[in-house]
């Protein structure tokens, strides 16, 4: 009995599966074609032919790792910020940001990041940082929206939504990588901290001159 033949979509699927594998224990500049080919079963030229190279190759995985994370269309995070709960929004981002990088983790989107930091920057700031800016975004249009409320003082909600998400990440990276963080909950206890010396940072009135 013969196996069934792979659609166009699982082909690729099976040729990116194999080639995040290979890429985040390689990195980029170490992985070939021919092993990607290899590792997939199939031949260099089919990859060709659906990818065109092995940089569209990596583009296309970073996508395909990424496209299911909408920080800006989370329900959660919206729904807390029409009801204007200020704590609410920062620990559904940090909730959001936790859920998304324990379910990929497998996968390995972090040493991904790190290696097309140092290896393809261009494809770095074209791809990562595009995405968490935009869930940078999300903080900074709320941050922005409360300073016109007249409840947060006078900053630059760009900055404290990149410090913020930047804290998150490190975090991330410990819970993920370094193991320091051993679940959720004490994640969540982590940034809630986090959280509240910032709100508090971010009401707290400079005394009259």
């Amino acid at each position: 009995m013969t196996s069934q033949r792979l659609t166009v979509e699982e082909r690729r699927k099976q040729i990116l599966c194999k080639a995040r594998e290979l890429c985040t224990k390689k990195g980029f500049a170490g992985t070939t074609l021919d092993e990607i080919a290899k590792a997939a079963g199939v031949s260099r030229a089919l990859i060709v032919q659906h990818f065109g190279s092995k940089e569209k190759l990596y583009e296309v995985l970073i996508d395909y790792l990424f496209s299911d994370h909408p920080m800006e269309r989370d329900p959660q995070i919206k729904g807390y910020a029409e009801r204007k709960d200020d704590r609410g929004v920062f620990m559904a981002y940090c909730e959001h940001a936790y859920d998304y990088m324990m379910a990929t983790h497998a996968q390995s989107p972090l040493r991904l990041v790190m290696f097309s930091m140092l290896e393809k920057p261009d494809l770095y700031k074209k791809h990562f940082r595009n995405r968490k800016l935009k869930g940078i975004k999300v903080l900074e249009e709320y941050i922005s929206n409360r300073i016109k409320d007249g409840v947060f003082r006078e900053v630059n909600p760009f900055y404290v939504a990149v410090a913020f998400s930047s804290m998150v990440t490190q975090l991330l990276v410990d819970a993920t990588t370094l193991r320091t963080i051993g679940n959720k909950k004490e994640f969540v206890q982590i940034t809630g901290t986090i959280v509240d010396l910032l709100l508090k940072g971010l009401r707290e009135r400079r005394d009259a001159s």
